[in-house]
């Protein structure tokens, strides 16, 4: 560094003779301590045993730092003082430099140690070799020019700040930003409350034009989805908004301008490094979309396949109309999963720690939670292919008879004569008992049955004609297989007689089975023959039949109790 005055040339002449007298100082005081703490002859050392030294504290680098800006870091200690106490000492240096009235300016002067740091002529801190970045191959004009550049801001920005105007400049150009940004948000909610009345108009005519109901449901689904992404679009953008404006607002002062600088640093390298995330992916995502694309291909031409079957044009391995539906899901639940596996290895971030957490946690609480559920499906098509049951038969679950209307992959629906429909879970299905009253090897249709008790006084001969009379005034009962009286008990006071026929149509059971308990009354009253269900013990005073005259229920009081002047003989 070359004077260019004599009284630069004066002070840097007092500087030198300074430095090289603090120099000779500290040396001289060091060796006294040392010759003090020797032992009192070379004698005597040779017959003490040496100590061992005591263990060396390794001092950790300090930070220069002032007006909130990074200046240098000192790692090594220098003439006894710990890099600790040379940043704090050069730290009070700066601030009362700065103090004094006159801009500071920065310069350096290199010494015997190192490099000296001088604000307005005045010594602030000593670099030496030990205080570069080895690790990165920083070389001491490096750290020299770095700390210079960084000190002539700090001072520059320190004062700055003590400007009025500087000050009044900031929080005018804060106000213009409030002003913006709170324009900004106006505009986006006025664009949001357009948008949004004419989706919710766009989809009122939609669902108005849909009368399937599935579509209006997954319409409906979609357009929750949108509105969920639309809602997450908006935020985004308000908190953009707000960080650039307090990105804005701390730049327009000196001592936050740092800060800024920071966000700006951070928000350009997550810039950077998601660009770069996104162009590695590229490939690997491409591979996966083809994969995707290939299974794709292979379930629609599975569904055509199967389509086919279920048409009933064309049977493939034995799969008939009944098993088609089931069986193209599971090849194609089988398809997705093969391709899913295939692609893992291309997804973003597939090789990373946190995806394979997360992959296991997932099979943990699938493996945990979905027991029940794949015993449901497994039960499911347990039933399906095992061919217990088709939808449209009469079946009967426990104590439950209704007609099949589903067997779904969880759950089998029954709907009951009464127009009620029950869910029983698959799994309820294949551990009870059940009993399919369509099947039977005399063809379509399925078997009635009603059951009397009559006394043994009754000719059993008479009972039967009287329950096959029965049979043959009820509609819907087939004439073959004729219909069929079974004693099925001989108890202590009564015989168990049971009328079983059949019906062509399954959905008449409840009617057929009325009208036939009906006609069996109709017919025992007629032939004035008791009917003593639910049981009998003991013959009572009178019979216990309805004469004709009082069938509609229109006749006297008065009329005999016994009834048998109305009785055939």
């Amino acid at each position: 560094m070359q004077p260019t005055n004599a009284c630069h040339a004066i002070a840097t002449h007092a500087l030198r003779r300074t430095v090289a007298a603090w120099f000779v100082a500290s040396l001289a005081a060091a060796m006294a301590v040392m010759a003090a703490l020797a032992p009192a002859s070379g004698l005597a050392q040779t017959v003490t045993p040496a100590a061992a030294p005591p263990p060396t504290v390794a001092n950790p680098p300090a930070t220069l730092r002032y007006f909130n800006r990074d200046i240098v870091v000192l790692r090594v200690p220098f003439f006894g003082n710990s890099p600790e106490r040379r940043a704090r000492v050069a730290e009070a240096n700066i601030a009362r430099i700065i103090d004094e009235p006159g801009l500071a300016t920065v310069s350096y002067e290199v010494v015997p140690q190192g490099v000296a740091i001088l604000m307005s002529g005045q010594l602030v801190t000593v670099l030496v070799p030990g205080d570069r970045d080895a690790l990165h191959g920083q070389t001491l004009d490096q750290l020299r020019a770095q700390t210079v550049s960084r000190l002539s801001a700090a001072a520059v920005a320190a004062e700055q700040a003590r400007l009025p105007q500087r000050i009044v400049e900031g929080l005018f150009w804060i106000a213009v930003a409030t002003v913006a940004a709170i324009g900004v948000l106006w505009l986006l909610r006025k664009l949001v409350l357009r948008v949004r009345h004419r989706a919710d108009a766009w989809v009122a005519r939609r669902l108005s034009q849909l009368k399937s109901e599935p579509a209006r449901q997954m319409l409906s689904g979609l357009i929750a989805s949108a509105r969920g992404l639309a809602r997450l679009a908006t935020w985004v953008i308000v908190l953009l908004t707000f960080e650039e404006w307090l990105r804005f607002a701390l730049g327009r002062f000196p001592y936050t301008q740092p800060w800024a600088n920071a966000m700006t640093q951070w928000i350009g390298a997550r810039t950077v490094g998601f660009g770069h995330a996104i162009l590695g992916a590229l490939p690997g995502l491409f591979s996966a979309l083809l994969i995707f694309l290939l299974a794709r291909l292979v379930t629609q031409a599975v569904r055509v396949t199967f389509h086919g079957v279920e048409s009933g044009r064309f049977q493939l391995l034995g799969v008939d109309q009944q098993l088609a539906e089931p069986t193209r899901k599971i090849i194609t639940v089988l398809i997705w999963l093969f391709a899913l596996a295939m692609a893992y290895p291309y997804l973003p971030g597939a090789e990373t720690e946190a995806f394979k957490g997360l992959s296991v946690f997932v099979g943990l609480m699938v493996s945990l939670g979905a027991s029940s559920i794949v015993g449901q499906a497994a039960g499911g098509f347990t039933l399906l292919y095992s061919r217990t049951m088709t939808p449209g038969d009469v079946v009967r679950i426990g104590e439950t008879e209704g007609t099949v209307q589903q067997i779904g992959l969880f759950t089998t629906r029954l709907r009951t004569p009464l127009g009620v429909e029950v869910s029983f879970p698959n799994n309820v299905v294949l551990g009870g008992m059940l009993q399919n009253l369509s099947r039977n090897p005399d063809g379509p249709g399925m078997w009635i049955e009603a059951k009397v008790t009559i006394g043994y006084d009754a000719p059993w001969r008479q009972v039967h004609r009287l329950l096959l009379d029965a049979a043959r005034r009820t509609p819907n009962v087939q004439s073959t297989p004729a219909p069929f009286v079974a004693q099925t008990a001989l108890s202590d006071f009564y015989v168990e007689y049971a009328l079983r026929a059949r019906i062509a149509d399954v959905q008449q059971r409840l009617i057929a089975r009325s009208t036939l308990h009906a006609n069996i009354q109709d017919a025992f009253n007629e032939a004035g023959v008791q009917i003593m269900s639910p049981n009998y013990e003991a013959d009572p005073e009178s019979p216990k039949i309805v004469p004709k005259s009082r069938w509609e229920g229109h006749e006297s009081l008065s009329a005999p109790a016994d009834g048998r002047e109305d009785a055939p003989a």
